[in-house]
Formats: structure tokens, C-alpha cells, sequence
């Protein structure tokens, strides 16, 4: 059974499917600082969680550009949503995008607007891996991590809710978008990270995937030169690569997770053969 939507991807492929390129993001209306944010009862809704992931997420496709071929926007978005099927939050659309840069990275937006660049699909040698680098970013939105470091910044709290915001105006989501994408630019906390290491490693497990996959890109970065400028920011904001290798090994033994899920390295290499 877990290995049933690793395979329905291929039909999937075959007989097409949309995927979501952000054009529904008006990216020359994004808003910018300012706003002075109402403090908010009990945190984000999920409409307001959303409402801001589609700001941050204008902001990042306006900084770096989105890559436009579509059959490697549907095949990253195909590899995400067999994710997210898995997850513990399915009640929130998830959105999948290739950020137009050479640099080595993938971000969560809130909301569910997740983003790998071009630089670090690059680096990647199959399905499994892919699908471990994603499973990574779908923990940060399910375990709500950029949500919990807006309230531990004391950016809500106690007083009205931000839900009564009304049609698409974001303005009052100034104060969070800002730092919002500043907590992506700077890096989550060390502990939300191997969170995520952890938890997306069970996760792409159980969407049938080999369980090592996002250990494997880990480790491949990690042998790379730290001085190399393209991992710079993926350095910066991630734990070291030895604490990341050991949280997932841990997690790897206590949930007696063996390499039986798919790699699916043929079918990764022959659908972005054209990069």
C-alpha cells in the first residue's frame, strides 16, 4: 500500500496533469513592509496561514523567477502532492515551484507554498531523493514551524483575529511577510530543522519512497567545498550537515526504516533530461 502512489505518478505522467505555476500570484502587487499588524487570538487560521504563504511565496518567485518548463514544474508538483497525501495537514492546498536560481536550496512558505531551486534539483540523482527534500519542506508546514517562531517573536498574540481581513488585500500581512521571508533568508531554529529532517524522512517512506533519499542529497552537499558560493545560503540555514546525518540515522533505526521503498532513478533522469 505505500508504495500504491510512487506508481500512480507514472500514470500521471502519461496521461497529464496541471501543475501549479504560481500564475494565480499577482507578483507585481506584492506587498512590502510597514503595516502595523493586529495582534491576533490563538494565532494564524489556516486561511490566514495561507493568505500570508501567498505573499511570501510572490516575494520569492519575484526575487529569483520561476523555471517555466512544465514538465518539470508538473513533475516536482506530481512528487510533492504524492507527499503531502501522506501527510498529517491535507486540509490545505499545497502548491510546488522550481525557483529560477543556481543556488542550493528549497524553502516552506506558509500556507503550504513550497519552492526548490533549480540549483539543488541539479544535485539531486533520483526520485527518492526528490521526494526527501520535498517530504522535508511539507513537515516544516504541517508541524507549523514558521507560524510558531511568529509567535515566539511576539508578532500575535492576545486581542483581535486576523481572520476578519477581508477579499485579497493583504496589507495587514505586511509585518509577518516581512518576517516571514527574513526567517527563510536567516534560517529556523536548529531544532526545527532536524525536525524536519526527521519527520520528512517518515514521511517520504510512507509514500513509498527509499527512506534514505534525503539523507543521500545531505550527504552529497556535505562532501562538497564549503567555500563553494552556491551552497552559501543553504549553509547558513541549515544544522550542520554531521547533526542532520545523525538525527536521520537515529530516526532511520527507531522506525525500523530499510531501504525498501523505490529510488526510481530512471524515471527522474529521463523526466528532467532536459536540464
Amino acid at each position: 500500500m505505500k508504495r500504491v502512489l510512487v506508481f500512480l505518478i507514472a500514470g500521471f505522467l502519461v496521461h497529464g496533469s496541471s501543475a501549479f505555476d504560481l500564475n494565480d500570484i499577482d507578483v507585481g502587487k506584492v506587498v512590502s513592509g510597514g503595516a502595523k499588524l493586529a495582534k491576533a487570538a490563538g494565532g494564524l487560521s489556516d486561511q490566514d496561514e495561507i493568505k500570508l504563504g501567498r505573499e511570501v511565496a510572490a516575494n520569492l518567485a519575484a526575487r529569483y523567477g520561476l523555471v517555466e518548463d512544465a514538465g518539470k514544474a508538473r513533475y516536482v508538483n506530481l512528487v510533492g502532492q504524492a507527499v503531502v497525501t501522506q501527510s498529517d495537514r491535507k486540509k490545505i492546498p499545497y502548491h510546488f515551484g522550481i525557483l529560477h536560481t543556481s543556488e542550493i536550496n528549497a524553502l516552506a512558505a506558509p500556507g503550504g507554498y513550497i519552492f526548490i531551486t533549480q540549483g539543488l534539483l541539479d544535485t539531486l540523482k533520483d526520485e527518492s531523493e526528490l521526494g526527501g527534500v520535498l517530504a522535508h519542506e511539507v513537515t516544516h508546514v504541517v508541524r507549523r514551524h514558521i507560524v510558531k517562531a511568529i509567535r515566539q517573536a511576539n508578532l500575535i498574540g492576545a486581542g483581535q483575529d486576523l481572520a476578519s481581513a477581508a477579499g485579497k488585500d493583504v496589507s495587514q500581512f505586511s509585518q509577518l511577510s516581512d518576517f516571514s521571508i527574513n526567517l527563510l533568508s536567516n534560517g529556523l531554529s536548529r531544532g526545527d530543522e532536524l525536525d524536519a529532517d526527521k519527520g520528512g524522512t517518515i514521511l517520504a517512506a510512507k509514500a513509498g519512497y527509499d527512506p534514505a533519499g534525503l539523507r543521500r542529497s545531505i550527504e552529497r552537499l556535505a562532501a562538497r567545498q564549503k567555500a563553494d558560493v552556491l551552497l552559501g545560503r543553504f549553509n547558513k540555514t541549515h544544522p550542520p550537515a554531521s547533526d542532520r546525518l545523525k538525527a536521520i540515522d537515529k530516526t532511520l533505526r527507531r522506525n525500523h526504516l530499510t531501504a525498501q521503498g523505490q529510488r526510481l532513478a530512471d524515471r527522474f533522469q529521463q523526466t528532467l533530461s532536459s536540464r
